[in-house]
């Protein structure tokens, strides 16, 4: 095992390397100058140049490059370009907000996509049930999560006000209780923040979680066919047990490799995702962070967003395939 996570991590290098290239690169082949997006277009050559200069954007590109990656191994992001302050600290402060999120997001995918595949694959021979659950799972596919999420604010936060426009909630708060130890010295106050970030946090995980969901019961349907179609399963069945016990002691069971890799694809699926529904419901998180960076051209904040998300894809791949082990005891890493 501890030679497969080597390897694995020695794998995953290039893979980070790759990346983190990628968007150093793009960065600055996109249109704009950072200097003139935090100055304005009136700004002086004189001016334009000693911004230039200060942010350290004279120096020759490899250079650049070589100081990026120095600074990243060690977990130093820079400062941000128009705020001046630590990207890392930055980071780890709308962290949690993401995270929140595609936790959130995950549950509302699993509890509504998995139930939908399993249910879809085990009435495929019946088109009354089958295809209605296929229907909904296409639907999802092609309902973009912005669209979803702005047709959300507009019945339940416009017309109904149930929920708030924008926010995230007090999430801050409820994290500095925790650290603090006030969560029991203070019970109602803490219970009244958690009540908060639940109520902001509602409406972003369904339309993240739904839009998800789609992928997931598509997903699911296939793993539960192809888990189905064994000759164990037949020959269960010959033996006269019921459709239920074969369904959860032998169908479910062995499933849990497939659903595993369909974590992996959903964890990469959500990060991305949450960049539009950040962005749609004005909430902080990472995918916000990423957006107002890239529009303000502020590189080291874009670079730093980029490569956590990078990290965190790695990081679980490498947990999924762990676990497979864990599932299914069969599975050995040579």
């Amino acid at each position: 095992m501890f030679q497969y996570v080597l390897r694995r991590l020695i794998v995953a290098v290039p893979m980070l390397l790759g990346a983190m290239s990628i968007v150093f690169l793009a960065m600055r082949i996109l249109p704009g100058d950072p200097c003139v997006a935090m100055m304005g277009d009136q700004a002086t050559t004189e001016a334009l140049a000693d911004c230039t200069k200060n942010l350290g954007l004279n120096r020759p590109l490899a250079v650049q490059y070589v100081d990026y990656l120095w600074r990243s191994i060690r977990f130093d992001f820079g400062s941000s370009f128009r705020q001046g302050y630590p990207v890392s600290e930055y980071i780890a402060r709308m962290f949690p907000h993401t995270f929140v999120l595609v936790m959130a997001s995950a549950i509302v995918a699993a509890l509504v996509g998995i139930p939908i595949g399993i249910v879809s694959a085990l009435k495929r021979r019946n088109p009354l049930v089958d295809y209605p659950l296929r229907i909904i799972a296409l639907l999802g596919l092609s309902m973009p999560v912005f669209w979803l999420g702005i047709l959300l604010l507009i019945a339940f936060s416009l017309h109904l006000n149930l929920f708030p426009l924008i926010g995230g909630g007090d999430l801050d708060g409820v994290l500095a209780m925790i650290r603090s130890g006030e969560v029991f010295s203070q019970p109602r106050d803490f219970l009244a923040g958690v009540g908060d970030v639940l109520h902001h946090l509602t409406l972003p995980a369904l339309a993240l979680g739904f839009t998800l969901a789609a992928t997931v019961s598509r997903l699911s349907r296939s793993a539960m066919l192809e888990v189905i179609s064994q000759d164990y399963i037949r020959t269960a069945r010959a033996k006269g047990q019921r459709e239920r016990l074969v369904v959860y002691k032998h169908a479910l069971r062995n499933m849990m490799v497939p659903l595993l890799t369909i974590i992996g694809i959903f964890v990469a699926i959500a990060l991305t995702g949450t960049v539009l529904t950040e962005t749609v419901f004005t909430r902080p998180g990472l995918g916000k962070m990423l957006v107002d960076a890239i529009g303000a051209r502020d590189y080291p904040l874009a670079q730093g967003a980029i490569t956590v998300f990078t990290m965190i894809i790695i990081v679980v791949n490498l947990i999924v395939d762990m676990l497979y082990a864990v599932v299914d005891p069969r599975i050995t890493y040579r």
